[in-house]
């Protein structure tokens, strides 16, 4: 019995002897193979620049106005009159339709009343005339003889004598002339009047209400010829001159196309926005007041110059070049920016320029150019 535990034990210390082994043997450390050491390496996009006379391509969008187009308002109080209808957006009206008329009953009799006091007043000075000034009579006598009070008041013969002047002056002749013309001129305000053939394009106050100075009462526009403002870089204001060509186009409609000429350039810059107001006149019975339109204009070519992407330059006066398989900022100066395009200056002939910015670029990156295969 003694023997058969002893061999029990003897077996039990071999196994844990070779657990402990092996146990030990698994824990040693690997041998670690050396590792390669290899460069990142980032291929870049570039272009070869060859410097030319690059043509400025402005593209703007504005809105058509009509150029002839008046915005009515009222310098008079009164109870606008009915006119069957006619004053509604959309109705035509020829040079000379009424396009407003209020009512002007008082004013009118008003008139009269002062036309009526001044003939009396010229009736009083003929006899004076007759006597002291026969030369002058006649005419003096015609005028009077053709008075009409629910007329226009006819200009005064003229005087050239400086003692009839005075004379008449004395008389209150013409102070109560020009008090007679101002009242008519009053009374013309009761009714506005077409200034050219056209269309009402908007209606803001109906017959039967009063109108008051100041009020808008509408627009009214000659259709026909059209004017589009553009905002243009002021960089590019140099270039462009009245007269001008210009393509004019419905954006997402190109195929359409209507041109137009240079009619204004607006000397003043934006302080905010650096832009300047260019603007372009177009005549066509297809196109309508309020469209907006994009323009496009060729303007004077830019010598010595290379045109890139703009989001390639960084903070608009440098680009990135690539020399000896590294990237290197270099100096430009931007001449024109285009929505998608900037030409600039300051590139050297056979430079390999960037043309699309690789990820995390920075000065000194190892790059290699892509080669088409």
């Amino acid at each position: 019995m003694k023997a058969r535990q002893i061999i029990i034990i003897a077996v039990a210390a071999v196994i844990l002897l070779g657990a402990k082994l092996l146990s030990d043997k698994l824990a040693e450390p690997k041998e670690k193979a050396p590792r390669k050491t290899t460069s990142s390496v980032t291929t870049v996009f570039t272009a070869t620049v060859k410097n030319s006379a690059v043509p400025i391509k402005i593209e703007s969008t504005g809105l058509l106005e009509a150029v002839n187009r008046m915005e009515l308002f009222s310098e008079v109080q009164g109870l606008m009159l009915a006119d069957n209808g006619r004053f509604k957006a959309g109705n035509t009206f020829s040079k000379g339709q009424v396009l407003i008329n209020v009512r002007a009953d008082e004013q009118r009799a008003s008139v009269t009343a002062q036309r009526s006091a001044f003939q009396r007043t010229i009736s009083a000075v003929l006899p004076d005339l007759k006597l002291d000034y026969t030369d002058e009579f006649n005419p003096w006598q015609a005028y009077l003889q053709n008075f009409n009070a629910s007329n226009t008041l006819p200009d005064l013969p003229e005087v050239s004598s400086e003692k009839l002047k005075l004379f008449l002056t004395g008389r209150n002749i013409y102070s109560e002339y020009f008090a007679v013309k101002n009242a008519e001129i009053l009374l013309s305000k009761y009714r506005i009047l077409a200034p050219y053939n056209g269309v009402l394009v908007q209606a803001a106050a109906d017959p039967g209400t009063v109108i008051r100075p100041g009020q808008p009462l509408g627009v009214f526009i000659q259709p026909g010829t059209y004017e589009l403002e553009v905002s243009v870089n002021a960089t590019a204001i140099n270039a462009l001159k009245t007269g001008q060509a210009v393509t004019l186009y419905v954006e997402g409609n190109a195929d359409k196309k209507w041109t137009g000429k240079i009619s204004r350039v607006n000397s003043s810059i934006d302080p905010e926005s650096q832009m300047s107001q260019v603007f372009v006149r177009v005549t066509s019975k297809e196109l309508k007041d309020g469209m907006f339109l994009q323009a496009e204009i060729q303007g004077k070519a830019i010598d010595n110059a290379f045109e890139l992407p703009r989001a390639v330059l960084l903070n608009d006066n440098r680009v990135y070049i690539v020399k000896d398989d590294v990237l290197m900022m270099h100096d430009i100066q931007a001449m024109h920016f285009s929505e998608k395009t900037v030409i600039v200056k300051g590139l050297e002939d056979g430079m390999q320029v960037i043309t699309k910015m690789p990820p995390s670029a920075f000065s000194g990156m190892q790059v290699e150019i892509y080669q088409e295969k």
